[in-house]
């Protein structure tokens, strides 16, 4: 048989993720991109010759997208061990702390191992596209033969006028590279409680002006608001402190988080919002007016106790869903599949699994960009695809309640990233 040609995937289940779940079906991979999908049988029978992998009693689906995480700060729970930390921080503003607290101590060294660890994990738990925060922009030529899609979101904060200028300057050269092989750079400007206004005005215009993708933390905690709308609370009186900035300290604005994004030029369907916890009504109907796109990560905001995001009504309102493991700061695992299933329970159904799938392929591919390339197993998309074993029989109608169980995430046996397999050679 000639694999030039190709080669023929089956299982006993496949599922595109835009079309039905196909009984018996299969794909077929030539270079790197999907040829065709259908049974089995009628796919052999149009393409004779081909080498066809069976994997039997098993599942074939898209590979997730983790639209919001930080893999440099994977190995945050070792350091934080090493750096003799006490009990976890008691708040969102004592978390803040810690964390750059234990960074203050790292080396580039550290960030480099981390980033390739968390690159690592991500594959394993079965993740083909990420929306990647790298505060460490040199970090983003780890990435080079990588074989994660995505976007690299180069983060950016400050509030020294001097100290934003040498910032920029150097966020513009590193832009410059556009692409790190199958990842595109942007701008992540960190959050509205971190970065002037001007500043924030001008990476907004750098991102349109561009045409590139850009992120931004939102209303993640009760402390944001406070900071935003009073120029009040803990952020204020013990972050900024802490960090050097009480002469920057900003006058309070009146506006909720999302409102201050509006006026600085932040809602435009590129600019990727994550957390969205503290949205009030009239912050979803914005949200969805303007097309825009909200990257959930429920474990990371129940471990911070910052509070749960509307997600139903943000749902119901029609605003495009993605889902995001953030960091392992913050989280117990980098894998969507876990944070599906947690998101099932935390939103107590207002989420339901189809839907929670989706938000996990076709949502995150939207919110980056990236819709006609992953997400799904559709012609002439990449051939990403992971295949599920379940060690226990998992009916037709049972599959989506399969894909939030908390089983799933260990049920992986193998997974293809443009079309080559990943994992240790395993029996089929």
């Amino acid at each position: 048989m000639d694999t030039n040609l190709g080669c023929i995937y089956t299982a006993k289940f496949l599922l595109s993720g835009d079309a039905p779940l196909l009984e018996g079906g299969a794909l077929l991979v030539h270079r790197g991109r999907i040829v065709t999908t259908g049974p089995l049988s009628e796919v052999i029978k149009n393409h004779p010759g081909l080498e066809v992998v069976d994997y039997g009693d098993a599942l074939i689906v898209p590979l997730l997208i983790n639209a919001h995480t930080h893999l440099e700060l994977t190995d945050f729970p070792l350091w934080n061990a090493g750096a003799g930390e006490e009990p976890p921080p008691k708040d969102f503003v004592a978390w803040i702390l810690r964390l750059i607290g234990v960074k203050q101590k790292l080396k580039e060294s550290h960030y480099r191992y981390s980033l390739r660890n968390g690159i690592a994990q991500s594959i394993a738990a079965g993740t083909g596209t990420v929306g990647d925060i790298l505060s460490q922009h040199a970090q983003r030529y780890n990435f080079k033969g990588c074989p994660l899609s995505g976007v690299l979101f180069l983060e950016t904060l400050g509030q020294d006028p001097a100290i934003i200028l040498r910032l920029k300057n150097g966020l513009d050269e590193a832009l410059d590279d556009e692409t790190i092989d199958s990842l595109a750079l942007g701008i992540s400007p960190h959050s509205p409680y971190t970065i002037s206004r001007d500043y924030l005005q001008s990476l907004y215009h750098n991102c349109q002006s561009r045409k590139i993708r850009c992120t931004t933390h939102v209303a993640e905690s009760p402390d944001e608001v406070d900071f935003v709308e009073q120029g009040t609370g803990s952020l204020a009186h013990r972050l900024y402190p802490y960090i050097g900035w009480e002469q920057y300290l900003p006058q309070p604005t009146g506006l909720r988080p999302l409102q201050y994004i509006e006026q600085q030029g932040g809602l435009f369907p590129e600019n990727l919002l994550v957390h969205g916890v503290q949205l009030s009504t009239d912050d979803i109907a914005l949200l969805a007016k303007n097309q825009m796109s909200l990257a959930l990560c429920s474990r990371s905001n129940a471990k911070l106790n910052v509070g749960k995001a509307p997600a139903g009504a943000l749902h119901r309102a029609g605003v495009n869903l993605a889902l995001g493991t953030d960091s392992l700061a913050s989280c117990d695992s980098l894998s969507i599949w876990d944070e599906m299933a947690f998101a099932h329970q935390w939103f107590e159904g207002e989420l339901d699994a189809p839907t929670l799938f989706h938000m996990a392929t076709r949502g995150g591919a939207k919110a980056l960009g990236m819709e006609k390339e992953v997400g799904a197993l559709n012609i002439k998309m990449r051939a990403g695809f992971q295949v599920l074993r379940p060690k226990t029989s998992v009916a037709r109608n049972e599959i989506f309640d399969y894909f939030v169980s908390p089983a799933c995430a260990n049920d992986i046996i193998q997974v293809y990233h443009h079309g080559q397999p990943q994992l240790p050679n395993i029996n089929l």
